[in-house]
């Protein structure tokens, strides 16, 4: 009995007493309130902190904590309030996760596409971070203020009562932040003039049911005459229209396209702790008729890899939120592939090669819509498994790639092929087997970093033996190759590495992929920054392709009016030599991802389909 009495004693000591109705109401709002300021916090640490000089932002937390609090006057039960605090941590943690990577909340599109995630666990549970413990932490602190409260028997006779103050919690907010909105021109103009300047703060401010509302109400845009007028202007305002490439006698017949995981610029001539990183490439660079732009900014959004093949195929930037792929199948593109079979008609071909399945991203739907023949996983032997998910490794991926182009009915003696081979192995988080591992770095390196340079040096590898196979062909005299990343790799720890004095030095602090063009008509480097908008137009210039009608929202890296600029899609500001920018060209620029996001969503060239561009030819 004096073990029982002590057992209870220590119980009633650690457990507070039973609350009052009004006491566990404010208890439950309270909480509520602290998980979303400290989503916004967590959120701060990936982004900015800017969100937080928003006055209106602390209100709609407390209208959105009021309204989830609220139930509670009819359900009267502390496992309503467990079960809600449960469901908004798990809520919160993953969209930070997913602002981890994307910047963003997750689109409501992509709650369906949930299923996906099985291919992805690893890198799911590389985005969670030690700080996302105090979601789970608060609710359990709530539960212990609850426990010996019965919710049924206090707020009986106190339901009016806290009504009242939860509608006065709720109204008195509510009203403040309507008259804000209305003096803004309403909700959606309101959130518009946010992202101007503050492109990831629009969660923080108005809470993710709030950045979720903004996405549904742009919902599908119709192409008014005031849309179209805007988004010809801004056509007709581009840069570098009045670029034209100069005439070559002869161009490249073919071309193939390594699109590279997670590929950055920087360890690109680097020899780390006495190995270098990517001997192969780096023999490339040294050729006289190699083209090399090493500080092309990433300019991907939420769909990343996909979203990298829109930009080089079409020269138009990512839509806003979700993924094109899905969100936009089977509207109209114009396609380097396109341009490409305008020139060569019945004696070309646009090809892609990938390890993924078709249903990835909808690839087989991107397929149709660029117009390019696609071959997935099935077309391949796995015999070599690497990252998260198995796929094929990149080294075999690219032999059997070399293998099936090598056959004349795919790179035709006589033809035009346009190939593209989008590689796996260097996802996020950088696994491969130890027996495919080339280099090997000290402890001081740290491992996650260890890791991208040990894929990085494997990626080289395949590159270099598929290079050298190619090279045993006749038809390679005639075949520009093109070796560019398809987004930054690193991530939120790049700004750890870069105050690491052993590896910071190596490091680009901005997000740069390369764009090297072997057996190019134009050769050197060109070490200005761009973006990867800009490929597109760079490419169409050096296949001779610059007559296809549409030049894409980039400027080619051969015009030399080019000025050293791009948008940074995840942070939304314009990076680089900004000073060489008017307020006219700043403004144009920075509008560059809207009118993307309305040529797509409008299916803008449905009714403006692509012509014959004007050349001096």
């Amino acid at each position: 009995m004096k073990i029982k009495r002590t057992i209870n004693s220590l119980f009633h000591a650690l457990v507070p007493h039973p609350l009052r109705a009004g006491q566990a109401m404010a208890w439950l709002i309270g909480i509520i309130y602290l998980k979303l300021l400290l989503f916004d916090l967590l959120w701060a640490f990936e982004s900015t902190f800017s969100g937080f000089q928003f006055p209106i932002g602390y209100l709609t937390k407390l209208m959105f904590a009021t309204l989830l609090a609220a139930p509670l006057l009819a359900i009267r039960s502390k496992w309503y309030a467990g079960a809600i605090c449960v469901l908004l941590d798990m809520w919160l943690v993953a969209n930070l996760m997913y602002c981890r990577t994307y910047f963003t909340v997750i689109p409501a599109a992509s709650y369906g596409l949930i299923g996906n995630l099985a291919d992805f666990q690893d890198s799911v549970w590389e985005s969670l971070r030690w700080g996302d413990i105090v979601f789970p932490a608060t609710t359990a602190l709530l539960l212990a203020e609850l426990w010996r409260t019965r919710l049924s028997a206090v707020m009986r006779g106190h339901v009016r009562r806290l009504g009242k103050t939860l509608l006065a919690l709720f109204g008195i907010p509510a009203l403040t932040v309507g008259v804000y909105l209305l003096k803004k021109g309403g909700y959606k103009a309101a959130y518009e003039d946010l992202m101007y300047d503050y492109s990831t703060c629009g969660a923080a401010v108005y809470t993710i049911p709030g950045a979720m509302s903004y996405e549904w109400l742009k919902g599908d845009v119709r192409l008014t005459p005031e849309v179209e007028q805007r988004i010809s202007r801004w056509l007709a305002e581009r840069p570098g229209n009045a670029y034209r490439a100069p005439a070559r006698d002869t161009v490249p017949d073919n071309c193939i396209i390594l699109l590279l995981e997670s590929f950055e610029s920087w360890p690109l001539e680097q020899t780390i702790a006495g190995q270098e990183i990517t001997p192969n490439i780096n023999r490339l660079l040294k050729e006289s008729t190699t083209f090399y732009a090493p500080h092309v900014l990433t300019q991907v959004k939420g769909a990343r890899s996909i979203d990298a093949q829109l930009l080089i195929h079409t020269g138009l930037l990512p839509v806003n939120y979700g993924a094109y792929s899905y969100r936009f199948a089977h509207n109209e593109y114009p396609s380097l592939d396109k341009a490409w079979k305008e020139k060569y008609g019945a004696g070309a071909q646009a090809l892609s090669f990938t390890v993924d399945k078709k249903t990835v991203w909808n690839v087989a739907v991107v397929a149709q819509d660029f117009s390019y023949r696609l071959f997935d996983k099935n077309d391949f032997t796995l015999d070599v498994k690497t990252g998260p998910r198995g796929r094929l490794g990149d080294e075999s991926f690219l032999r059997q790639g070399a293998e099936k182009i090598g056959d004349n009915g795919l790179w035709p003696e006589n033809g035009h092929t346009l190939a593209q081979f989008v590689t796996y192995s260097g996802h996020t988080p950088f696994i491969i087997p130890d027996e495919l591992k080339k280099v090997h770095f000290p402890e001081s390196v740290p491992e996650r970093l260890r890791h991208y340079l040990e894929v990085a040096n494997y990626t080289d590898h395949a590159v270099g033996e598929f290079i050298e196979t190619l090279r045993a062909n006749p038809k390679y005299a005639n075949t520009m190759i093109v070796i560019a990343g398809d987004h930054e790799g690193l991530g939120a720890p790049r700004k750890d590495y870069l105050k690491d004095k052993s590896v910071g030095k190596y490091i680009d602090n901005e997000w740069y992929t390369p764009l090297i063009v072997v057996n190019s008509p134009v050769g050197g480097r060109h070490d200005a920054l761009m973006g990867q908008v800009d490929i597109y137009p760079t490419l169409l210039d050096l296949l001779g392709l610059d007559s296809y009608g549409w030049r894409g929202l980039g400027q080619s890296a051969l015009d030399p009016d080019r000025k050293a600029v791009a948008m940074h899609g995840m942070k939304g500001q314009p990076v680089g030599d900004t000073a060489a920018l008017d307020a006219a060209g700043e403004k144009h620029l920075r509008e560059s991802y809207e009118i993307s996001d309305l040529i797509i969503s409008t299916n803008w060239f449905k009714t403006h389909p692509v012509t014959k561009r004007e050349t001096d030819k």
